[in-house]
């Protein structure tokens, strides 16, 4: 929007996620960046936070599919991965105590336990989109934080994530398309609602989808 400044939520070099191991940068300047950046923004974005390897083997995963119809009540719809095996790998990356130890310390300490999440797909031309939400609602009353890795292979246009305040209606967040490896943290709060608008070229937007829970 034209005269709007969103905080630089970005922390360049803090995760390296492998297929066999996860490496935390041990710099008190990284997390307390990052600790700063999720206090004020209530995110932050890790650039390029997957080994290269790892990351083309997830990607040669995600193109083979298939991905099948997911329709969340009023909130919109997508198309997520049928047989969950990209999914279930990064789960098992994430979930590594390590990572888990770094994201209580920079989220504020609540101990993170289980966590959930698809593989998901936004295609142009679909009418597919997601509306504000906060990702909160009957039997996931415990999610605490969003988790949200790039990986698409192919440029594309729209699909831009936007987190505001619900009570005021400022925006915290936006984001377009990141580079494949990317990984954005949110807080999930009933005060928070957050969205993503519809493909409109290019594509598809592929991303991991998950939330830990305490």
């Amino acid at each position: 929007m034209v005269g709007e400044v969103l905080p630089d939520i970005t922390v360049p070099g803090a995760v390296t996620i492998g297929a066999a191991a996860t490496r935390i940068e041990e710099a008190p300047a990284i997390l307390d960046r990052a600790r700063a950046v999720f206090a004020e923004a209530n995110a932050i974005t890790l650039p390029a936070a997957f080994d290269p390897p790892f990351l083309r083997t997830i990607l040669t995963v995600c193109r083979r599919g298939p991905f099948a119809p997911e329709h969340i009540g009023q909130i919109g719809w997508r198309t997520v991965e049928e047989r969950d095996a990209a999914g279930s790998a990064l789960r098992f990356a994430l979930e590594r105590p390590a990572f888990v130890r770094w994201l209580e310390a920079v989220t504020g300490g609540e101990t993170l336990r289980a966590l959930a999440g698809v593989v998901a797909e936004i295609a142009v031309g679909t009418g597919q989109e997601l509306g504000w939400h906060n990702d909160l609602h009957e039997g996931v009353l415990d999610r605490r934080l969003a988790v949200t890795i790039h990986l698409s292979d192919e440029a594309y246009d729209g699909g831009v994530f936007e987190m505001r305040d619900e009570a005021s209606g400022r925006v915290l967040v936006r984001e377009g398309a990141l580079p494949p490896g990317s990984v954005m943290l949110f807080r999930i709060d009933r005060r928070l609602r957050h969205r993503v608008t519809p493909v409109t070229g290019g594509g598809p937007r592929r991303v991991f989808a998950g939330w830990f829970s305490v």
